[in-house]
């Protein structure tokens, strides 16, 4: 999944700072090597081809003849080799599958994805949960008795996402975007439990109230969501669709407020990124989103409109407010690294391996 825009984020961060942190160990990484071409210069990574789809069966087959010679398999999703038997670590980020079934249109995809959750609970030597959120949902789920082999590594946002102080670049991203210079920003995929269309309902009573601010979504989409389709058309809603992350980057800096209502996050990586780009943010205070924003950022009931729309509009009006939001966004984000998530994702190894 390094392509991937969350799980792959994730991947892409936390392995250059285990490679430099572990120089006596050999990491072999499993999948494309043209995906993996940036992680091929350290001397301490070999990289062998798998190519077969995600969830494939042919991924089943495949992986265990690749992994006989390993001390240790650590699979960065639930989708783990059942045939494997060595020691394992699963990092869960999420149970949406678990909470949402729904959230898969087909029932064989909602049985399959079940199955291999659960065998990866079952199975794993130790799990990575990433969020205090999701060990407490792995728990509820699969019984108390999970604790005992659960660690908690926090992710971090990406080094890269800085504030953009270049008005050209900001500028370039407003023309080739057809944006307002005042937009309300979403970042996230567009599913039914990401709470989207509550986000729109606010937006349209923000209007109302004389609010001059465009609102920007950004991410991918999905066809449950379809029936939002024509309210997208309204000229004051931009749907960007997937963007690069150069032009996230200029996006999170120009924005006036993140906004945040997802009824259901295993972590919730977007709201670091945008602290890290001075940018103010409202999350929903159900899940995990409060747990990572903590005092740093506005918490809101995800259904309830009217306070919603209070909290932004007087984030939007407010310059003092928004610049101090950012001020304590930029402390915040300080207290996560990942180089902190590499030391403790291999202390859990040697966990694992009895090494401490």
């Amino acid at each position: 999944m390094i392509n991937h825009p969350g799980i792959g984020r994730y991947i892409r961060c936390l392995l250059p700072e285990m490679f430099k942190l572990s120089p006596d160990d050999e990491f072999i990484l499993l999948g494309n090597p043209v995906d993996l071409i940036a992680f091929s210069a350290y001397e301490n990574v070999n990289v062998r081809e798998w190519k077969a789809p995600i969830y494939s069966a042919l991924e089943q087959f495949i992986l265990p003849h690749l992994t006989k010679d390993i001390d240790l398999l650590h699979v960065p999703h639930f989708n783990i080799p059942m045939s494997y038997r060595g020691k394992l670590v699963v990092t869960i980020h999420d149970l949406i599958y678990m909470i949402f079934p729904d959230s898969l249109s087909s029932p064989v995809a909602r049985w399959y994805a079940r199955f291999l959750i659960s065998s990866a609970v079952e199975k794993s030597e130790r799990i990575i949960a990433v969020s205090e959120h999701t060990k407490k949902d792995i728990k509820k789920i699969f019984g108390p008795e999970q604790e005992k082999k659960i660690d908690v590594v926090y992710e971090a946002a990406s080094s890269i996402f800085r504030r953009v102080e270049d008005k050209a670049r900001i500028a370039d991203v407003i023309c080739r975007y057809r944006l307002s210079e005042q937009i309300i920003l979403y970042v996230g995929s567009i599913k039914p439990h990401k709470n989207v269309s509550t986000l729109i309902e606010v937006f349209n009573l923000l209007k109302s109230w004389g609010v001059p601010h465009q609102l920007v979504i950004c991410g991918k989409w999905d066809k449950k969501e379809d029936r939002l389709k024509f309210i997208l058309s309204d000229r004051n809603i931009r749907y960007l669709g997937e963007v690069p992350t150069e032009d996230l980057i200029a996006l999170y800096s120009m924005a006036d407020i993140l906004v945040h209502l997802s009824l259901y996050e295993g972590f919730g990586l977007t709201v670091l990124e945008a602290m890290q780009c001075g940018t103010p943010v409202v999350v929903s205070e159900v899940s995990a989103l409060s747990e990572v924003a903590g005092d740093a950022a506005y918490a809101v009931h995800p259904k309830n409109v009217d306070n919603i729309a209070d909290t932004i509009y007087n984030v939007l009006i407010n310059r003092e407010l928004r610049d101090k939001m950012a001020e304590f966004g930029l402390k915040h984000v300080r207290k996560f690294s990942w180089e902190f998530a590499a030391n403790h994702t291999l202390e859990t190894y040697r966990k694992t391996l009895g090494n401490q």
